[in-house]
């Protein structure tokens, strides 16, 4: 490669947004093609891992490495192409959503972000509305430097609320800016799809060094730089190879522990988790007449979920399919446990976790301020076992119902991201 960019890992989407001013590529780089050979070259590289020893055989999840790769270039691109001044942030939704997705992104999530400086304060500016869970995360980089959830805000009674970020401590809803502070990013995490509204959030640069008011006038539009558009298309293929090496390096991590089972509680703030979201991840794999059977008793929690994710990291279609299920939507049998059954054709159980076809993957277990985060039990079945595993009392669904409820999810999902 003819640059390698400072900020963000390369295996963090970021790191494109970064590159266009950072690193030592020149116009020549871009005027020459070399910049360009280096975005063809690391997706070359990305799709020879794809159809190595190190991702399973079978053609499905092949085809979902390959069309993993066309996600990347889709987030390398869109971090690329949108803007993102610190001095004159706005919520933006994030590039991950139901179609783009990353890094085993939640479900029930909408994730909006902004870029900030800690040289500078900001005003956050919300209504709180009937999300079941709204988090504010301070980040540097891919670390988490500071959590706040909106329920612990000072909130007026019509639900509208302020946060001061970064500047001098103060009292009231006041977050610091970490010395080395990149964005805030927000998590919105719905349990009843049909009837919770998202918050509504605006944020604004209050104060900053060579704009020292809120009445400073917008800065004239810089000149598109070619050695920028060089280091991002640089940047583009480092990202593309470098995200399927991190994540298939911890899925890889995981299995070696086992498949079909889920390994101890994280707490993973050292890559952008938030401190208050306990995770337990698992891998699975299934034969054709194979189901995974799932035990969990619920916690007492604001929020807990779980979900199914392919081998590379990408949570299954979760709006065409019910590939995951949080508190409100699953079916807890009479003892107090919740059974789910991992399967590739539907059991006619409520709590079906449907796999898509694929064969191998991951899954995540999401509890977030739990009183407790326990590591499900699982048992590796034949779908002829499963009745007789079953307790006698387990929630059954027809095929109208099912149909039904993947309509309303395919429907809530569309509410949920406008694009």
């Amino acid at each position: 490669m003819s640059d390698t960019p400072s900020g963000p890992p390369a295996w963090l989407p970021a790191s494109v947004g970064a590159a266009y001013r950072h690193g030592t590529a020149t116009d020549d780089d871009l005027l020459s093609g070399r910049a360009l050979a280096d975005l063809t070259d690391g997706l070359r590289r990305a799709g020879a891992v794809v159809v190595s020893d190190r991702a399973p055989a079978p053609a499905v999840d092949r085809a979902a490495g390959f069309r993993h790769l066309l996600v990347l270039l889709a987030l390398g691109i869109d971090e690329a192409l949108r803007p993102s001044d610190p001095y004159d942030p706005v919520f933006a939704p994030a590039n991950v959503d139901n179609v783009l997705k990353w890094g085993m992104d939640c479900p029930d999530a909408a994730y909006t972000g902004a870029a900030v400086r800690p040289d500078a304060t900001y005003r956050i500016r919300g209504h709180r509305s009937t999300v079941r869970y709204l988090g504010f995360q301070v980040m540097s980089g891919i670390a988490n430097a500071g959590n706040v959830v909106a329920d612990d805000l000072d909130i007026a009674p019509d639900g509208s609320f302020e946060i001061v970020v970064g500047g001098p401590e103060r009292p009231g809803n006041w977050m610091a800016l970490a010395d080395d502070a990149s964005s805030v990013v927000v998590r919105q995490f719905f349990y009843d799809w049909d009837t919770e509204a998202p918050a509504r959030l605006t944020i604004e640069c209050l104060t900053a060094p060579d704009r020292p008011g809120p009445d400073r006038p917008a800065p004239a539009p810089d000149a598109l730089s070619p050695a920028g558009v060089a280091r991002q298309l640089t940047a583009i293929g480092a990202f593309v190879e470098a995200s399927v090496a991190f994540w298939l390096d911890i899925e890889e991590s995981g299995r070696a522990q086992g498949v079909n089972l889920f390994r101890p509680p994280v707490t993973r703030t050292d890559i952008g988790g938030a401190a208050e979201n306990v995770t337990v991840w698992g891998s699975w794999e299934l034969a054709d007449d194979e189901v995974l059977l799932i035990e969990l008793p619920p916690p007492e929690a604001l929020y807990w979920s779980i979900s199914l994710g392919n081998y590379w990291w990408e949570t299954i279609d979760y709006a065409n399919h019910q590939s995951s299920l949080n508190g409100h939507q699953a079916v807890v049998d009479d003892d107090g446990v919740f059974r789910a059954v991992v399967a590739g054709r539907d059991p006619g159980v409520a709590n079906w976790l449907d796999t898509a076809g694929q064969r191998h993957g991951a899954m995540i277990c999401r509890f977030v301020r739990a009183d407790a985060a326990p590591v499900p039990t699982t048992r590796l079945l034949t779908t002829w076992q499963l009745d007789v595993a079953l307790p006698l009392g387990t929630a059954r669904v027809d095929a109208a119902a099912r149909a039904d409820a993947i309509a309303r999810r395919r429907a809530a999902v569309r509410r949920r991201f406008p694009r």
